[in-house]
């Protein structure tokens, strides 16, 4: 073998090994979680809540209780029901889990309206960001106008990104999340929302060119003996 072709089997041997070591990473993380989620009724995860602060750490929200009602005395008894206080620029949206309160500078109520005229069954939680009001139930995420005028459905790869933020949750709520479900969103590398496809689009090619690198190598080094 010439100078010249040692220093390719070389370089292409170096670029091998951190491939496979890569590769072997995404590879221990897909089994360790499919073992889990394949034995994860007989272990009780897909009944055990995800811890809060774990919750608050990779989801973005945690429950919220008591005080989000504030000054919202004007909408009466059902202020007992309300989780979340969105504060808009000029007024709150108060957060039901059937209604959705919508107050003015004063603290006034201006309307009230069941979710489900915005296409959601049983709010689950809300946050805001910028001009925009995103509201979620266990199906769904609506995106909305501050006065609840315009509103559309999102689809999952935007409602992956808004997982990673700020959301005000219902107790009852953060129940669903348990351990089975974040093992589901690791094991599919939900948490890269739009990446997600290309990371596992990547990960295959990686696949892909350590099978080829390795068949090159063989062949080198069998040129060479």
């Amino acid at each position: 073998m010439t100078i010249d072709g040692f220093k390719r089997l070389q370089f292409l041997a170096r670029w091998h090994r951190r491939i496979a070591l890569l590769v072997c990473i995404w590879l221990v993380a897909l089994a360790a979680t499919g073992l889990l989620i394949n034995h994860a009724n007989d272990w009780g995860l897909d009944r055990s809540p995800l811890s809060a602060s774990l919750q608050k750490l990779v989801y973005g929200f945690e429950a919220t209780r008591g005080e989000s009602c504030g000054r919202g005395g004007a909408i009466g008894p059902d202020c007992a029901q309300v989780f979340g206080r969105l504060e808009l620029p000029a007024g709150a949206l108060l957060l039901a889990p059937d209604r959705l309160h919508l107050l003015d500078g004063t603290g006034q109520l201006i309307e009230s309206l069941p979710v489900s005229r915005l296409g959601l069954v049983g709010l689950e939680g809300g946050r805001r960001e910028g001009d925009w009001i995103y509201l979620r139930d266990q199906r769904q995420t609506v995106r909305t106008d501050p006065e609840l005028l315009d509103w559309r459905v999102l689809d999952a790869d935007t409602t992956a990104v808004l997982g990673s933020g700020p959301w005000q949750v219902r107790g009852e709520a953060t129940e669903h999340i348990t351990w089975e479900r974040f093992l589901l969103d690791l094991h599919a590398a939900r948490f890269l929302g739009p990446l997600a496809k290309t990371f596992t689009d990547l990960m295959a090619g990686l696949i892909l060119l350590l099978a080829l690198s390795g068949a090159w190598l063989w062949w080198l080094k069998r040129r060479r003996d």
